[in-house]
């Protein structure tokens, strides 16, 4: 008897009816290991141009609870945090709240020395809830491995692309490819930083990137696709 692979893949109907489940469950193992941020905070701001003691500050903050990735600038002249957690998100327009939910976050904060003290800049991403149920629906991710490191790495490719070359901004939507074949829909908001975390009034609001949806190819405008696919020889006719 021979086994086709294809034939064990999850149905599209499987993928609908554990996609709820799936995505509480990242939510929930995010929300066990939540990051001591004015303590990470406190840590970075004792850095010096020293290129061991960088990467011995980066061992430290890598083993630290919350925190996905930690990385030494080329130059030694600073590094790059990212940490996760769950919050409870508020959305408000012109002073209007319009609904609270809980989100997923990625907090990137880079520290650089390129003056007398460390300089700092902060940017996140935020998943919701409906945005990881439709990764799960419309990707062909693996259900048998867990979600979480998946996540993971999506909101890494999301910083890269936007350190790169930013969204694809089209009406009312801006774009991010994605790690997983597709496009995180959503648009750019600001965070208000807690007052815990020790970064005083000047520092301002929070750049992010709220996620709120996944598109497959299958949910793409055609004008859409073909600016995710980025080919020169596709084209409208």
């Amino acid at each position: 008897m021979q086994m086709n692979h294809k034939n064990l893949a999850p149905s599209p109907a499987l993928r609908v009816s554990l996609k709820r489940g799936i995505a509480r469950q990242a939510m929930a193992t995010a929300d066990r290991t939540v990051p001591d941020l004015p303590r990470l905070l406190q840590m970075t701001a004792g850095l010096r141009p020293n290129a061991k003691a960088l990467e011995r500050l980066a061992r430290r903050l890598q083993a630290r609870p919350g925190v996905v990735r930690v990385a030494v600038a080329r130059n030694a002249r600073g590094l790059s945090l990212m940490v996760r957690t769950v919050l409870s998100m508020t959305a408000r327009v012109e002073g209007t709240t319009l609904f609270e939910e809980p989100g997923l976050i990625y907090l990137r904060a880079r520290v650089t020395l390129d003056g007398p003290v460390p300089g700092l800049r902060l940017g996140a991403v935020s998943f919701c809830a409906h945005a990881l149920e439709r990764l799960v629906e419309r990707s062909d991710l693996d259900l048998q491995r867990a979600l979480l490191p998946q996540v993971d790495a999506e909101a890494q490719e999301i910083f890269r692309r936007w350190d790169r070359s930013g969204p694809i901004i089209e009406p009312e939507d801006e774009f991010y490819p994605a790690a997983t074949p597709g496009l995180w829909a959503g648009g750019h908001d600001e965070m208000v930083p807690s007052p815990d975390w020790g970064l005083g009034d000047s520092h301002g609001n929070v750049p992010v990137f709220s996620a709120r949806t996944f598109l497959s190819q299958a949910e793409m405008r055609p004008s859409l696709w073909l600016r995710w696919k980025d080919d020169p020889s596709c084209r409208m006719i």
